[in-house]
């Protein structure tokens, strides 16, 4: 939502940043003949936009003499920018095999034999995801962090959406659940009346104290507008129901009037949504059945949601998500209340 992109491109994104410095340091063979040529291949080859760009940055370093390794990365390197996951994990052997033959002179993005190696266990643990082995996946996840500890909040983010993901399996949420009206003072909202007779709706959880939620708003403005368009109701959970936040929301709804559609909810103070919901970073949205299963939990810009939304209703168009902010913990930010 204007907010950031979480999606296995977010974190390897310092990678490709790497790049203009690396040009200078590897393939010394690249200094030898027409360097701003081949420089523009590694380029090409690290900033492919579509398959067929990346067809042809291949095509072209291979006549240029360019190592396999340096193909190999790059075919790496677009898949983690689709956030194509099961291609990664479809990758994972023939990065496994390339492995004793990793050379240092020959990469675009990894200074030491053990990075590539963690990503090779990697996409090892992608592909246990796969198959639903939840016992092969902390293995091969751990040893990715074990290979390459800075790399920790690269592999960090998997494990907490797999947890998620296990969690919201066993959650049916009651739709008779009532919440404070934030726009209608003194009156109740249930869910069940939120989503009527739509086949799903979609819940948003926001904090006028968290910069990334606020500066995620115009995003989920544009994208409400289009679900309600699309008959998928909303609602907006403000997370705190403190006097302060409970202010500040309500100053802000007041600048917004006309954007903000659908529902403005203010969550309980015990057996809270946002915990049931395991909501620890903004921004996130959970979209729930008619039936009260939920069918996603997480940012809004992870294209998984939109699939699942598509096939709910055709007519939607999936929206395209830009990153702005890094995510943070709405527990670790600071607020007005304790002026940290």
């Amino acid at each position: 939502m204007g907010g950031p992109d979480y999606s296995l491109a977010h974190f390897f994104v310092p990678m490709k940043l790497l790049l203009t410095s690396l040009l200078a340091l590897i393939l010394p063979t690249l200094a030898q003949e027409k360097p701003n040529e081949k420089e523009k291949i590694l380029e090409a080859l690290l900033n492919a936009p579509d398959r067929a760009s990346l067809k042809q940055a291949i095509k072209t370093g291979k006549a240029a003499g360019l190592p396999d390794q340096i193909f190999l990365e790059a075919r790496f390197i677009f898949l983690v920018n689709e956030d194509d996951r099961a291609a990664l994990a479809a990758i994972a052997p023939e990065l496994e095999g390339h492995l004793p033959k990793f050379s240092p002179d020959d990469t675009m993005l990894f200074a030491v034999k053990e990075d590539f190696a963690s990503i090779v266990e990697y996409t090892k643990a992608l592909a246990a995801l796969q198959k639903n082995d939840t016992a092969l996946f902390k293995k091969h996840i751990t040893e990715a962090f074990w290979l390459a500890p800075s790399h920790a909040a690269q592999f960090a983010p998997l494990i907490d959406e797999m947890r998620t993901e296990e969690a919201m399996k066993k959650i049916t949420l009651d739709l008779n659940l009532k919440f404070k009206n934030q726009k209608s003072k003194g009156e109740s909202t249930s869910l069940k009346s939120i989503v009527g007779e739509s086949p799903a709706f979609l819940i948003h959880f926001w904090s006028p104290w968290v910069n990334q939620s606020m500066a995620a708003m115009d995003e989920f403005f544009t994208i409400s507008t289009t679900l309600i368009k699309n008959k998928i109701p909303v609602a907006s959970i403000l997370l705190s129901s403190t006097s302060e936040a409970r202010r500040d929301g309500d100053d802000f709804l007041a600048t917004e009037e006309k954007k903000s559609l659908g529902h403005w909810l203010v969550d309980a103070e015990k057996s809270s949504l946002g915990s049931l919901m395991r909501v620890s970073s903004f921004p996130t949205v959970v979209l729930v059945s008619h039936e009260g299963k939920i069918l996603f939990n997480g940012d809004p810009a992870d294209h998984r949601l939109w699939e699942i939304l598509t096939g709910i209703n055709p007519e939607i168009t999936p929206y395209k998500i830009d990153p702005v902010l890094p995510k943070t913990d709405p527990k670790t930010t600071p607020s007005p209340k304790n002026g940290k």
